[in-house]
């Protein structure tokens, strides 16, 4: 639903301002599709999320809500075979070329950054909804839903829950828009998520706390949370005390995160593979014969250290 011209050939004011807004959710679209028919003739499987497509589920509108760049979450075993198509088809990438520096990037990321020919939209390929440094390995379970016409896969409405947020609490639930998403995916799923089923789920994969923090938020801009539900949140004095810390000072630091899960061998296994992980930017910046390679080690370790704080 994108509205719809008022008179003779002129918009209303409100119209006019939100002109550069929808012009924007169409080319997002347009170049969304073509993606998924550069996936389809090659096989992959491809699902779209964040978006058009998530304000298309929510709101019944592409121009609902900002972003931008197209999320696509591809299987790991075909992401080299969606690099080199992508590649054929101009679109350009920032994948290191050296061989080992990208052996490190796509064993530390968990998206790889394209561009569209022409250089105007910003894509992300996913080979995981966060980083692996997260330990966040929800396996999700996909339906069909109509998008412009075709058929796309699509998060069930649960696992769609669970991913906002645990988004959400990736970025310290820094802006408005995550809270809101959350709240308006509650208003138009509220008969398809099983409750009891869900927090077994999250429970199962340590994002429990993640799951109630984001419904306790919701609820605090009316989202019809159950009852029940709401009462697991207010009892969980971590939810309450994250709760009242946002807006976090640092939202991209992955400190708030940790707090967030309440699983200690969770928080424990995030921090060694944030310390022990050597990345591209390793690589870059210091140079070292193969022998020498197991120096990256240390030298990433000092490197989060000092980015993030002994603290983490």
């Amino acid at each position: 639903m994108l509205g719809k011209q008022s008179g003779a050939g002129t918009l209303p004011a409100a119209a006019s301002q939100a002109a550069p807004q929808i012009r924007s959710a169409l080319l997002f679209t347009a170049e969304l599709l073509r993606l998924l028919d550069l996936f389809d003739r090659h096989s992959i499987a491809a699902l779209p999320f964040k978006g058009p497509v998530l304000a298309d589920m929510l709101y019944g509108d592409i121009a609902a809500r900002d972003y931008r760049d197209l999320d696509i979450l591809l299987p790991k075993r075909d992401i080299a075979k969606a690099i080199a198509a992508l590649l054929a088809a101009g679109y350009t990438t920032d994948l290191p070329s050296n061989p080992r520096q990208r052996k490190a990037y796509l064993r530390a990321r968990y998206e790889i950054h394209f561009t569209s020919p022409g250089g105007a939209i910003p894509i992300e390929i996913h080979q995981s909804f966060l980083p692996p440094a997260y330990g966040f390995s929800l396996a999700p379970r996909f339906e069909r839903r109509l998008f412009f016409g075709r058929e796309i896969p699509a998060l069930h409405p649960a696992d769609l829950l669970l991913l906002l947020c645990a988004h959400g609490a990736k970025h310290a639930w820094s802006e408005p828009a995550l809270i809101r998403d959350v709240a308006r995916l509650l208003e138009v799923s509220a008969g398809l998520i099983r409750w009891p089923d869900l927090l077994r789920d999250a429970a199962a994969i340590g994002a429990r706390r993640l799951l109630l923090l984001g419904v306790y938020l919701a609820a605090q801009h009316h989202a019809p949370v159950p009852a029940e539900i709401l009462c697991h949140a207010q009892h969980d004095k971590a939810v309450v005390h994250l709760a009242g810390r946002i807006p976090f000072r640092d939202p991209e630091n992955p400190r708030f995160f940790l707090q967030a899960r309440e699983r200690l061998r969770d928080k424990l296994a995030s921090c060694a593979r944030l310390a022990l992980t050597p990345n591209e930017e390793d690589y870059a910046f210091l140079p070292l014969p193969r022998i020498l390679s197991p120096l990256y080690y240390p030298l990433h370790a000092v490197r989060v250290a000092g980015k993030y704080g002994l603290g983490l």
